[in-house]
């Protein structure tokens, strides 16, 4: 096996931007192939797996070209940082395709693109779940207005085989021009899909192991390598939104990953810095819970369910 590794590097008014690359070209002809983990630092069950697939893979048996960046937010890496890099506080996956003209994470989102997506035929967008989470592990999508595209990212969302394949149309905390890495891929035409699995700032091996096989059955489902496809759970496809409090205090999430709740019930409260009752959560809808905010910190509308529906 031959892995080809760099870091690839970029300045931004005295700073530096560092993206460590892996690059593992096959003997034969095809696809090229873009695994980007570590857009959020702490999200460590998909940078795990991004640097075992590095290791891993023979290019004896392979096609195309699969290149493997690990760890996308090197600061918020070495700062285990929650979402954001602690260089400019802004979250790297609502900032694709990025620019040069703006702030640190804008330029790192803009390398990013530039070298590792848009040249590529098919993109990952790894996550983990970040450290005040705990998730059922998915696959998301975009919308667009090209439909077969669209078809084509669910058919990879499926072949990754987690339990659920969640559909959005717009991103919370997305900021004008921005988008996810994923989205702003579809956007240009490249199948790519989001998959999370992992959470509360753990390396657990089941979840490493479910991206592994996540990213294999990718390989075979562009027929980089040849074999089945290993598809462990039935996949839901659903729709995501994300539900949110109205006070700042703390907060009681009532439900847990996984379960099915109903329009109206009751599913957590806010209370103030004494216990007083300042805000009872009821669901919007019926729905699945397929990530909960775990942490009691509670600012004003902030986010403490994902669901799918």
């Amino acid at each position: 096996m031959t892995v080809d590794t760099r870091i690839f590097t970029a300045d931004h008014n005295g700073e530096s931007i560092r993206i460590p690359v892996a690059e593992i070209r096959g003997q034969r002809d095809g696809p090229v192939l873009s695994i980007i983990a570590g857009i959020h630092g702490a999200e460590y069950c998909g940078i795990e797996a991004a640097i075992r697939l590095s290791r891993e893979l023979d290019s004896d048996r392979l096609s195309g070209l699969v290149r493997i960046v690990p760890i996308a937010n090197i600061p918020g890496f070495l700062g285990r940082c929650e979402v954001q890099c602690p260089v400019d506080g802004q979250n790297l996956n609502r900032l694709f395709p990025g620019s040069t003209e703006k702030q640190y994470t804008d330029h790192l989102a803009h390398c990013l693109y530039e070298h590792f997506v848009r040249n590529a035929d098919c993109v990952l967008n790894i996550h983990g779940g970040d450290i005040f989470e705990e998730l059922v592990p998915y696959t998301g999508i975009g919308r667009t207005t090209d439909e077969d595209l669209d078809e084509r990212c669910r058919s990879l969302g499926r072949a990754y085989g987690l339990p659920f394949l969640v559909e959005t149309d717009a991103l919370p905390g997305a900021v004008a021009g921005g988008t996810s890495l994923n989205q702003a891929a579809q956007a240009d035409g490249i199948v790519s899909i989001l998959a999370e699995s992992g959470g509360r700032g753990l390396v657990e091996e089941e979840f490493v192991q479910t991206h592994v096989r996540g990213m294999r059955n990718t390989l075979k489902w562009l027929e980089m390598l040849e074999g089945e496809l290993e598809l462990p759970n039935e996949v839901r496809e659903t729709n995501t939104e994300f539900w949110r409090i109205s006070k700042e205090g703390v907060c009681y999430p009532e439900k847990s990953i996984g379960d099915q709740v109903s329009e109206g019930e009751r599913i957590g409260v806010v209370t103030d810095w004494f216990g007083k009752t300042l805000e009872t959560l009821t669901a919007p809808r019926d729905a699945w819970i397929i990530a909960v905010v775990i942490t009691p910190a509670a600012r004003e509308d902030a986010i403490v369910y994902q669901v799918a529906y």
